[in-house]
Formats: structure tokens, sequence, C-alpha cells
């Protein structure tokens, strides 16, 4: 896995048959890496089943609760990481119809909880016996983005890739919006809620990671104080960037 690595595609991939769900790959770094493909995922909850069959999954990093998880029965040879991401959820309840302020308050509730998390993430990417991995939540779009964009900011991956990321959910559930009411979270949505619950713009987690790097210099050193090692984050970068362990690597500021 040595040099840069030959995918060159722009963007992630779509996972058929299952909601919401891609490979991360394309994604690029500070100097033009992209994330290798087939290596990680995110989605909603109900695509456990399906990518298992499709990437022949080894690990699920769930963000859920207990009673989410009931939901779906992952196959026996997928290893489930219960790591429940829970925040106050009243700002966007209350707000009806949320708007992108509203997400961007509810996110950053949850984000320095999420960092261990998202360390722990990383840790997991450094072992490529235990790839493929998903990340998940109920819906695929909050909890999730923000445990992968505070990992793969980590790993140096440019603030803009990350915000067209996010940006992509609410067109997968546009493009597919009998997918999305077939999952328990809405099945009771009306329409123009769905819509509002399934889309967030990009900047909403970019300015998200940008408030938390003027706070704390960057995402990767408020990671090494939550227990990421820098020989692991090394790894990690080999691992699904091809970059030589020994390589240093300096993140973006933009």
């Amino acid at each position: 896995m040595d040099g840069p690595p030959q995918h060159r595609a722009p963007g992630p991939r779509v996972v058929p048959g299952a909601p919401n769900t891609r490979d991360l790959a394309g994604l690029r770094d500070s100097t033009g890496l992209r994330l290798r493909p087939g290596l990680l995922y995110r989605g909603a909850g109900a695509a456990i089943g399906p990518l298992a069959d499709h990437a022949a999954l080894r690990v699920v990093l769930d963000l859920r609760d207990r009673h989410e998880r009931a939901e779906t029965r992952p196959p026996r040879e997928v290893t489930v990481l219960s790591r429940p991401l829970v925040a106050d959820r009243s700002v966007l309840r209350t707000a009806g119809t949320p708007q992108p302020s509203h997400y961007l308050a509810y996110y950053h509730r949850p984000a320095l909880p999420a960092v261990p998390t998202a360390a722990e993430l990383v840790g997991i990417l450094a072992q490529p016996e235990r790839l493929p991995l998903l990340v998940c939540c109920s819906a695929g779009k909050d909890r999730t983005s923000v445990v992968c964009a505070l990992a793969l900011r980590a790993l140096g991956i440019r603030l803009a890739d990350l915000a067209r990321d996010h940006a992509l959910t609410g067109r997968l559930y546009r493009r597919d919006p009998a997918t999305a009411r077939q999952q328990p979270w809405a099945r009771d949505l009306g329409p123009r809620e769905l819509a509002a619950r399934t889309t967030t713009p990009g900047h909403t987690p970019r300015t998200l990671l940008s408030d938390l790097e003027r706070e704390h210099d960057s995402v990767e050193r408020l990671s090494t104080a939550h227990g990421l090692r820098p020989d692991t984050l090394r790894r990690a970068r080999h691992v699904v960037l091809g970059v030589r362990p020994m390589t240093a690597h300096h993140q973006e500021s933009t």
C-alpha cells in the first residue's frame, strides 16, 4: 500500500439498496491524496444488512441508542461497536421545520463528547484487518456527519470535501423518498418536515469544524488530547490515503 493511491474518481460512491449510504472514497486531503475505496462507509442504521452483502462489512461504529438499535439486526459476522452519541434535540423539535442555524446549534452539543469516538474511528482505520467499516446512526445524517467529520479532519481531509459529502445526504433522500419513508424515524413525517430533516447545507459541518479549530487550534490536536496517538494517526493515513507511515502532514486551515 506504499505510494499514492490509484483511485482518482471524484466524490463518494453510493451503495445501492442501502439508505443514504456511501463509500467515502475520493475525499481529498490538503496534498490532493484521496481516500481509498472500500474502506470507510457512512450511512443509516438500516444499511448494515445491505452493506454487509455489498462490501463484506467487518465493523460497524453504531451511534444509535439502545431503542434505535432494536430497529435492525446485523449479520453475525459483523462486529458492532455501540457508541451512543446523545445530544439534546430540543432545538430541532421546537423549530418545527429546522433551519441550518438550528442544526449548527445541535451539532455543537455532541461535538466535544464525540471526539473520543472519532479518535476510536481513526484507530480502527489504522487496522486494515478490521475494514471495511460503517459509521451509522438512524438517518446517517447528523451524528454520523459529526463523528466522520471529526475523524476525517484529524486525518487532514479538506473542509470543502467534508462539506460536499454532508450535503449529499439531502440529494440521496430526495432521489429516493420511498426508502426514507421505510425507516422508523421518518414514517410519521410530512413531506415538508421530511425534506427539512434530511437536508442540511454543507457549510453547517464546515462551520462547526472551523469553530472547533479556532478554539482548539486543530481537530488533530483536539483528538490527540482525547487519546489519539500520533503514531496511530500516521498509520491510519497510511492505510486510507497511502501516505507512508513516517510522512508528516499538515492540515489546511481553510
